[in-house]
Formats: structure tokens, sequence, C-alpha cells
């Protein structure tokens, strides 16, 4: 995974952003982004989200019944979407 920083980041003194802290910053929004989502929810998010899984072997990994992970997966992306303020 890659925790490039993003241009509203921190500076250094030559106005360039600087890459420590923007990994940083990217590395502590996407903890506060799993955290808001919850414990339970965050597993199956951070499977199909983050690692490209899809969601029957994200099931299987989890040892979750079959079309159990739509439902589950579809609460964490409620929470995430609260989280980011989208409507």
């Amino acid at each position: 995974m890659r925790w490039d920083p993003t241009p509203a980041g921190g500076t250094t003194g030559r106005g360039a952003p600087d890459p420590v802290m923007g990994s940083a910053s990217a590395k502590a929004r996407f903890d506060a982004a799993l955290t808001a989502a919850g414990p339970g929810l965050s597993d199956v998010l951070w499977r199909v989200v983050c690692a490209g899984d899809g969601l029957t072997a994200a099931e299987r990994a989890l040892g979750w019944p079959a079309r159990a992970g739509k439902l589950v997966l579809g609460m964490a992306l409620d929470r995430l979407a609260d989280h980011y303020r989208l409507p």
C-alpha cells in the first residue's frame, strides 16, 4: 500500500510537500476511516475495498455464511459515508 502525501499536506521550506508529514497524515486518515466503520465492519471493508478481495472470498476468509458479507459491507459503507459526511 502506498501512503503518498496529499498536496495540502505539510510543506518543506521550499514550498514542496513534506513526504514524511504527508505519509503520516494519509495513514491517520486511513486509520480514522476504518475506526469509523467500527469493529466487525472494518474487517470486510478492508478486505473488499483495500485488499481487492471479492465478496465471496472475504466471506470465506472471515468464516461467514454465504451472502452475509453483502449486508455487512453495506453497513460498513454507510458508516464510511457518514464519516466523510456524504449525502
